[in-house]
């Protein structure tokens, strides 16, 4: 194990183009969770709770002529997110988070690392979807513990991030910075 540094270097130059183009989309990944969903726990409650009870709150707010303001639900987005939608949604996120996940592994395999440090990177690039979309679809079945739930969605997207920086840092670092030592 541990080849990225002395491979060649079209295999460096594929391995590091291809950590920045993930960048690229991770960064358009956090600008659309800004947009419509949240990046806190009580946000992604709000926006996951089951169409029933959102419904019923919505209904609540129609038949009532005026109800309090809540300063902080002013400059908030009003995005929900029904079960269709979330069916769909991992449908598709939870492939591409395993072939990512599969990809990312593989330059993990080819880091000067250790056993165990690759044994951790390897685990959380595959547990943080995981823990991601068992708290997307907690808080859609449970919308009473909605926030508790938030967290783990919290958790599970910075895990993954967390993961993806460590291997592009190391990446580069090996690739580019730190040249093969002789023996």
């Amino acid at each position: 194990m541990g080849k990225l540094r002395g491979s060649a270097l079209e295999v460096r130059l594929a391995a590091t183009l291809f950590l920045l183009l993930l960048g690229v989309a991770d960064i358009f990944g956090a600008w659309q969770v800004k947009d419509f969903g949240a990046f806190n726990a009580k946000g992604i409650a709000r926006n996951l709770a089951s169409s029933s009870m959102h419904g019923s709150m919505h209904m609540h707010h129609e038949m009532s002529s005026e109800r309090p303001v809540d300063i902080e639900e002013l400059n908030e987005t009003s995005h929900h997110v029904d079960r269709d939608l979330l069916v769909q949604d991992t449908h598709v996120h939870v492939p591409v988070y395993a072939m990512t996940a599969a990809l990312l592994a593989l330059l993990v395999f080819a880091l000067e690392l250790s056993s165990p440090a690759r044994v951790g990177l390897i685990s959380l690039l595959f547990s943080a979807p995981a823990i991601d979309f068992a708290g997307l679809w907690g808080a859609h079945l449970y919308p009473n513990h909605g926030i508790f739930f938030g967290y783990w969605v919290l958790i599970g997207g910075y895990a993954m991030g967390i993961a993806y920086l460590i291997i592009f840092v190391l990446t580069l670092f090996q690739c580019w910075i730190k040249k093969e030592q002789a023996i």
